[in-house]
């Protein structure tokens, strides 16, 4: 199926240029001729483009089976430049104008709804639309988890692109108090990113709304449903279908602001909040899924045609999936040397630390073993002297004036690591100071 999909500005990174990139990329593996039209391209058509996507600025194209559009400029230019095509809309936000379904009638088919909430804005227009309920897509290979969060948070990520003034003050000082540290990528900080992998794995919990929280819960991450126009708290079992319906607007719960409520949510923190998400996201926002069901709406609209691949263009097709998949393969060898070395030095060392604290517990073992001896007169001193000559020898070493601290016997000298000798010595000088006290009683 030949298909375009209009979005007027493909720049910034926004929740409805991520929509496009992601459902372009689903269509291209599921063999479709998907094209992005757009009006002002940028950073987005960059990284689309580097993702095989073709992106077209102009309307001089084949005449597709189907037409997708986004908002209401494209949506009037694609439906004069092509008439008689079907074509669907899809709604990203009943806030502005820009995105509303056109109110011409006849001009779109269907509509592509990812919430309840718009679902009822829609239904209110004079025209009225065919109205589709899905659910936002994630790409869920590439939005995956990496590592756990930590048992009590350290990080806090703020993500998206409305988090800023009062609300964000009163966020950062209750929660600082904890010791939490904050990182915000998005408009608001002057940072906006498509990789954000990364940052939501540095973090512990992420703070956002609509498709940034969805981001979070496919890395696995606790998510806080934190922003200026509202707030849920916690995304939870219990309460997702709530939050999914209201598209995650912070306004679903009801729950009035209040500074405090943000220090008793805080300690309602659980990593295992991150586990639940991923599964949330895995059985309702899957990306391929989305695909299918797209499909479906499009097959539904245009009226049948003749396949529109070849065997040419197919194999065009895997050579170019191919190649992304070998270019990403050759990547991740690349990184992976450098990681597999410090792999290897950190076994090394755990291993050497492992003998070198089976030795401490051997000396241990050894002094207790010697300070537990009847000792009395000259003999007891002689003890005394020489526990004290040994307990001196590692204090020099631990204050770096010797490289070493040796224990020796006949045919053995233990070394002392800098790193557990405080730990040791500690152990000793309690063993010592326990014998004087026994001698003196």
């Amino acid at each position: 199926m030949r298909i375009v999909l209009g979005t007027y500005q493909f720049d910034t990174v926004g929740g409805s240029e991520t929509y496009a990139l992601t459902l372009a990329e689903q269509l291209l593996k599921l063999g479709h001729d998907i094209t992005i039209y757009v009006k002002i391209p940028g950073k987005m058509a960059e990284v689309a483009r580097e993702r095989e996507i073709r992106i077209a600025t102009d309307l001089k194209l084949a005449m597709p089976d189907i037409v997708l559009s986004q908002d209401g400029i494209v949506a009037y230019e694609m439906s004069a430049r092509w008439p008689e095509v079907p074509h669907a809309f899809i709604c990203h936000s009943p806030l502005f104008e820009l995105q509303t379904p056109p109110a011409v009638p006849g001009v779109v088919g269907a509509v592509v709804v990812m919430s309840e909430r718009f679902e009822n804005r829609l239904r209110a227009l004079a025209t009225k639309h065919r109205i589709v309920r899905l659910r936002q897509p994630i790409d869920v290979d590439r939005l995956a988890p990496s590592g756990a969060a930590r048992k009590e948070p350290r990080k806090v990520l703020l993500l998206g692109n409305y988090l800023q003034g009062e609300p964000k003050r009163f966020l950062m000082e209750a929660w600082g108090g904890a010791g939490l540290e904050f990182r915000q990528i998005g408009t608001p900080a002057g940072t906006s990113s498509l990789d954000i992998v990364q940052a939501i794995a540095d973090a512990d919990i992420v703070v956002g709304k609509a498709r940034a929280i969805l981001d979070a819960m496919s890395c696995g991450r606790p998510a806080y449903l934190y922003d200026v126009f509202g707030t849920d708290g916690w995304v939870t079992p219990q309460v997702y279908d709530a939050m999914e319906a209201d598209a995650f607007a912070g306004l679903a719960l009801s729950r009035p602001f209040d500074p405090t409520q943000l220090v008793t949510d805080l300690k309602a923190y659980d990593p295992l909040m991150g586990v639940a998400n991923r599964k949330l996201i895995m059985m309702n926002h899957h990306a391929r899924i989305h695909a299918q069901e797209i499909v479906d709406l499009c097959s539904d609209l245009a009226k049948p045609t003749a396949s529109r691949t070849t065997p040419k263009l197919e194999l065009s097709r895997l050579v170019a999936s191919n190649w992304r998949s070998e270019s990403k393969l050759l990547s991740a060898r690349i990184a992976f040397g450098p990681m597999a070395e410090r792999a290897k030095k950190a076994e090394d060392e755990v291993s050497r630390l492992r003998d070198r604290n089976e030795r401490y517990r051997r000396t241990i073992e050894r002094l207790t073993g010697e300070l537990s001896i009847p000792t009395v007169g000259e003999e007891r001193n002689e003890v005394r002297r020489r526990l004290a000559a040994e307990v001196e020898q590692d204090l020099r070493t631990d204050r770096g004036q010797s490289s070493d601290s040796a224990i020796d016997e006949p045919g053995r000298r233990i070394l002392m690591s800098q790193i557990n000798r405080r730990v040791v010595m500690a152990k000793v000088k309690r063993l010592i100071r326990r014998q004087y006290r026994r001698l003196r009683g």
